[in-house]
């Protein structure tokens, strides 16, 4: 079973890998600099300043893993060290619920004998990984470690792009049946959501693209297979989300060109009515000149006259637009 405590020091979980068998607690004095014998998982809650120098004063680790461990720089990155490299990949906060920002940063130290994480927020693909091995997941060495949380990193990210897909599908569902209300919003708000899920999964893509290399270099040895394999996922959860990102953007585009339809057709019936009632404006307006010799003036049936003249040639207007095919 992990190491679970909230006062641990900034340690979330550790756990001794066994070559046969479930992982075992990695149970050693946290207080000093050192590191249990391997192969080993530990995972570090960096908002704690307790981890922040406990990863500090590691000597075990590389100077440059160190720092990239504690750095702030949310970027995905991998720097390759002699036998090993230290990476910052990009993952869901474990509360994520579809908001553009809910994103986070895994920061990782791989070699041979320790594979060593933190975060500042909790994530959702490392406690997914936690949680499996908490229910005795048989992990042989830290490369097999490293492949499983990848893969459930690939599955993170491929559920919430199945998700987006599919509110995609409803606003597609309403924007064919007319129904355009509020889908424009909510559209803009998928595909601010797909930008930035494009921009981490590219990045972590290229991070582990320099990471299958460097771990061939340093373990020739190691079967990476299932990290290809989580790798692969990953490129199939890019492709799947540039086609969510085209069905958006051409939602969209559908929307905006049945808006300017209903724009367009409103300002032609409002021109029709222009045209048709301006002869009546002009007699209304000849009329209302309360000038001498005005027809009718005198005349006790006068209003009739001039109401039957106003009809008359609004009759004349229409009769012009019809004759030059305007309506």
């Amino acid at each position: 079973m992990p190491i679970d405590n909230p006062d641990s020091g900034g340690l979330i979980c550790g756990f001794l890998l066994q070559s046969e068998g479930a992982a075992t607690l990695a149970n050693w004095d946290y207080k000093l600099p050192d590191m249990p014998s391997g192969p080993v998982w530990l995972h570090f809650n960096l908002a704690d300043t307790r981890a922040a120098n406990w990863l500090a004063q590691a000597q075990a680790l590389p100077e440059d893993a160190r720092e990239l461990l504690l750095d702030q720089d949310n970027h995905a990155a991998c720097e390759k060290f002699n036998r090993g490299l230290a990476l910052t990949i990009g993952d869901f906060h474990h509360d994520f619920n579809d908001d553009p920002e809910g994103f986070g940063t895994l920061r990782l130290y791989i070699d041979q004998h320790c594979l060593i994480s933190g975060r500042r927020h909790p994530l959702k693909a490392v406690d997914q990984l936690r949680r499996e091995m908490t229910h005795g997941l048989e992990i042989a060495s830290t490369v097999d470690l490293f492949s499983h949380l990848i893969h459930d990193l690939g599955e993170t990210f491929h559920g919430v792009i199945k998700n987006l897909n599919d509110i995609v599908d409803d606003s597609e569902d309403e924007i064919l049946a007319g129904r355009l209300q509020d889908q424009g919003t909510e559209l803009g708000r998928i595909r601010r959501l797909l930008a930035r899920l494009r921009r981490h999964i590219s990045g972590n893509r290229q991070a582990m693209t320099q990471a299958l290399a460097a771990i061939e270099q340093w373990d020739s040895a190691a079967d990476i297979s299932h990290l290809r394999q989580a790798v692969e996922r990953l490129d199939g959860s890019a492709q799947d989300l540039e086609l969510v990102q085209d069905r958006a953007r051409l939602l969209q585009e559908e929307i905006a060109g049945r808006l300017n339809e209903a724009t367009n057709r409103n300002l032609y019936i409002l021109s029709l009515a222009t045209v048709a009632l301006l002869p009546i404006n002009l007699i209304t307006g000849v009329f209302g000149m309360n000038t001498g010799g005005l027809p009718w003036n005198e005349d006790p049936s006068g209003f009739h006259k001039a109401v039957i003249v106003m009809f008359v040639a609004m009759a004349i207007s229409l009769g012009v637009l019809h004759w030059r095919r305007i309506i």
